[in-house]
């Protein structure tokens, strides 16, 4: 296991993750944390109610169902107060404590859903049949004939790729999912082009790499890095570890659908479907690099209006051009990743 994913100086509120896993690696403490949940003790500022709801000591010992009271205090004096806070009135979660909870009610559910369905949309690199499928908290859109997008970062035939938590299926069919799975990813995108984890809020770190000796013909695979797209781009949270690593392309096509700068009220942002990301990629999006030093220009063709991002190494935005077709709005915006 990567031994540098946390960082050595990382604090969370004077509590060390090692010691976050050790806290949480006890079954009567993860109860106590399941029983404040479940009788809504938990409000700080972003719940519903503006009467903070709580347990007295007794209430949750005989809830959790722990008869000694030397046993359950320690259990109860090692979660608080990191993840559970003593008030006045009784016991309640802390805002860690309600993260907890809510990762745990995200990742429940059925996720050996058959969510297997076929897509009318034919593959944009061969032609052939698409289908989305849902397997170990991942949904996927692959094609049943060619290797798709990612070589070997993904399984073979992998066009999109995303996390999904099991509890997000519930109400929604496979077309359903698949736009919330795209919007997820966009936000994960924007969040990340701006240095923040959407995971756990740490700093981003970015690099870019540059097939030298691309060749790509029809969205064919280059011999050389095995995909159709030269540029990729990696963006890793130096806290938590959540990455994503894409075509410098869909790093930014994400990100401009999120922020609105593609100005076509008519499009349905909240629900891009798979064929309008499929389209905006293939007709609307073309890009150049230059080097030393390396620089990534994006530009984005959609009626009325066109624009070109240009993007350094690090994946800061150091350039924003407006097309001279759209008289609106101010050029060369400072959309720069903060440092």
């Amino acid at each position: 296991m990567d031994q540098t994913r946390f960082t050595p100086d990382l604090d969370l509120d004077g509590l060390s993750p090692n010691e976050a896993f050790a806290i949480l690696g006890n079954e009567i403490r993860l109860e106590v944390i399941q029983v404040l949940w479940r009788a809504d003790a938990a409000h700080e500022y972003d719940d519903g109610s503006d009467i903070a709801e709580t347990i007295s000591y007794s209430e949750l010992q005989k809830e959790v169902g722990i008869e000694d009271n030397g046993k359950f205090n320690y259990h109860l004096s090692r979660l608080a107060p990191h993840f559970v806070r003593r008030t006045n009135d009784g016991y309640r979660l802390s805002s860690a404590g309600k993260q907890i909870a809510r990762t745990v009610v995200s990742v429940s559910g059925t996720d050996h859903l058959d969510f297997s369905a076929e897509l009318e949309t034919d593959c944009p690199l061969c032609g052939e049949q698409l289908a989305v499928s849902y397997e170990d908290q991942w949904l996927r859109i692959r094609c049943t004939e060619c290797e798709g997008l990612f070589g070997d970062e993904a399984p073979t035939g992998t066009l999109f790729l995303t996390n999904y938590p099991a509890a997000g299926l519930n109400g929604r069919n496979p077309e359903q999912a698949l736009a919330t799975g795209l919007y997820r990813c966009a936000l994960d995108i924007t969040y990340m082009m701006y240095d923040i984890c959407r995971e756990c809020a740490g700093r981003v770190s970015a690099s870019v790499t540059v097939c030298d000796t691309h060749n790509s013909r029809e969205n064919q695979p280059c011999a050389s890095c095995g995909t159709p797209f030269p540029v990729w781009a990696d963006m890793r949270c130096d806290t938590c570890g959540f990455a994503k690593r894409l075509p410098i392309e869909m790093f930014v096509t994400g990100f401009t659908m999120i922020t609105g700068i593609i100005s076509n009220h008519e499009e349905d942002i909240h629900s891009v479907s798979f064929d309008e990301a499929v389209d905006l990629l293939q007709n609307s999006v073309e890009s150049s690099v230059s080097t030393e030093p390396l620089r990534i220009s994006i530009t984005m063709k959609i009626e009325p209006t066109s624009f070109t991002i240009t993007l350094d190494d690090d994946m800061n935005i150091i350039g924003f051009d407006q097309g001279p077709e759209v008289d609106s709005g101010p050029r060369n915006q400072d959309l720069t990743r903060s440092s």
